[in-house]
């Protein structure tokens, strides 16, 4: 995918469409009240909880990305100007309420960004989760932009103690 077409999670780019993927700290650096680059997609609960963090953020940037859904959007391509179709679903990350992964299909194929998700073995949400995900799919190569791995400053914390007590 070209370079400033789409922004996962980095707010201080310039980029045609931005994606979040839940409202922790972490994912929303460079996103503030006054934030108002483009348009920015997001769970469905996403802007019921984002006025509490960011209080003047303008809402009419929103677009919400439903669950298991394929939504479409057009971007206007910088190297040959012409218009890209581009298809995106959420699935729940099994992360936070709000959390999701983003999946895009394009002539290239499929690419999963992550975000921070949580899938357990044994948890019955995540084989749904994992059933419907395979389905879309059937037979297609995916790449996945898992950023759990990739970013080692953002260690996976396992404790009673803090589990769902992170700060929006």
């Amino acid at each position: 995918m070209e370079k400033g077409l789409i922004s996962m999670e980095r707010f201080t780019e310039s980029s045609q469409a931005y994606f979040l993927t839940h409202l922790h700290t972490d994912h929303t650096q460079g996103l503030t009240s006054k934030w108002g680059k483009g348009p920015l997609f997001c769970s469905k609960l996403t802007p019921k909880l984002l006025p509490f963090k960011f209080p003047d953020f303008n809402l009419s940037l929103l677009h919400v990305i439903d669950l298991h859904i394929w939504h479409s959007f057009s971007l206007i391509s910088l190297t040959t100007g012409s218009q890209i179709t581009t298809h995106v679903m959420a699935l729940d990350a099994h992360h936070c309420p709000e959390g999701v992964m983003f999946l895009f299909r394009r002539e290239f194929g499929c690419l999963m960004y992550s975000g921070d998700f949580q899938w357990e073995v044994v948890s019955e949400r995540a084989k749904d989760e994992r059933s419907r995900l395979l389905n879309v799919l059937k037979n297609e190569t995916v790449d996945v932009v898992d950023i759990t791995a990739s970013e080692p400053e953002h260690g996976i914390v396992i404790g009673i103690d803090t589990l769902g007590k992170k700060s929006f």
